[in-house]
């Protein structure tokens, strides 16, 4: 980890942030994902439903799975639960990354799998509305939806408190959706925040104006643009993204961001935001990440990944 980062520092050797360098060096041969193309995103959903509906649904990584689905007014919203095995000490909720407009629950669950089984926890991915039309404001209603169907099952569920998490447009989506459930007086079941890679700045943060089509993995212009693309579907109060709301009164947060991603400052300045709120907050920045490193077949990713369990874990625990 870099100097600005805390917790998982010290288990990260040179011959890991070389070896992810060399990973680094082959994405930038590769072309950049045009987040602003719905054509694309149109494409990728099909094809990931596609392949979904030709594998068994019954189990995941060896935790057992069960789906069910909540209405809201004319909407519905879908929940993939996966079990570990014995008692959960607690729910974790995740919402996918995708900039908005792609994957669903079920694509996410290499991770939510390992987090249940890990971490003894109960982890629901929430089905949100994929805005490819454009209507951002949707997918936060469907995650405040799920979030408050979550709370109010916890007994149901067996558990008494929650983790919330998200990868970087689910990080936006869960600050918001919690931000919602705070000013109705819902936040209290809530343990911790996880970001991993989060975008919380809807004007478009400083790292990510100054980036070009040279960032791995994202085309940061083209990111620019889909925030601009999304922007107008939001509330006055919710327009700019929640780094501009306040903060006060929410759970310990963890930011994860890799120092090589367009959007690091986001991280940066959603942690100095929440920490001056609440002093509860830790950041890490992964040296030689790109946007998404996590997902990525390197030892940086292998261990951040292990130390967000170890701080889920910790937050559940520090509460019996």
């Amino acid at each position: 980890m870099s100097s600005r980062a805390c917790g998982s520092d010290q288990r990260l050797e040179a011959k890991h942030i070389t070896r992810a360098q060399r990973l680094n060096a082959l994405l930038r041969l590769l072309p950049r994902y045009h987040t602003d193309r719905r054509w694309n995103a149109k494409a990728a959903n099909a094809i990931v439903r596609g392949l979904q509906i030709m594998l068994p649904k019954g189990a995941a990584h060896g935790c057992r799975v069960f789906s069910r689905t909540i209405a809201s007014g004319e909407r519905t919203v879908g929940l993939r639960f996966l079990l570990p095995d014995g008692a959960p000490r607690g729910a974790y909720v995740h919402l996918h990354g995708g900039a908005w407009v792609l994957g669903n629950a079920r694509l996410d669950d290499g991770i939510t799998s390992r987090v249940a089984k890990e971490c003894q926890v109960i982890a629901v991915a929430v089905d949100f509305h994929n805005a490819l039309d454009d209507r951002v404001d949707l997918a936060i209603d469907d995650c405040e939806v799920a979030l408050n169907w979550v709370i109010r099952s916890l007994s149901d569920l067996g558990v008494e408190r929650i983790v919330l998490g998200g990868e970087s447009s689910g990080s936006h989506l869960a600050a918001q959706a919690l931000l919602r459930l705070r000013d109705r007086g819902l936040v209290d079941a809530f343990s911790g925040f996880i970001s991993t890679c989060g975008a919380f700045d809807f004007k478009g943060s400083e790292s990510l104006r100054n980036a070009d089509s040279r960032s791995l993995i994202l085309d940061a212009p083209a990111a620019l643009r889909n925030l601009q693309r999304l922007r107008p579907s939001l509330s006055w109060n919710e327009r700019d993204g929640p780094l501009y709301a306040q903060l006060e009164g929410l759970p310990p947060a963890l930011f994860i961001a890799g120092e090589l991603d367009p959007i690091v400052d986001d991280s940066i300045q959603m942690f100095r935001r929440w920490e001056d709120a609440n002093g509860n907050a830790s950041l890490n920045i992964v040296p030689a990440g790109p946007h998404g490193f996590n997902r990525l077949p390197t030892a940086i990713a292998k261990i951040t990944n292990a130390y967000a369990r170890e701080w889920l874990i910790g937050r559940l625990s520090a509460l019996h």
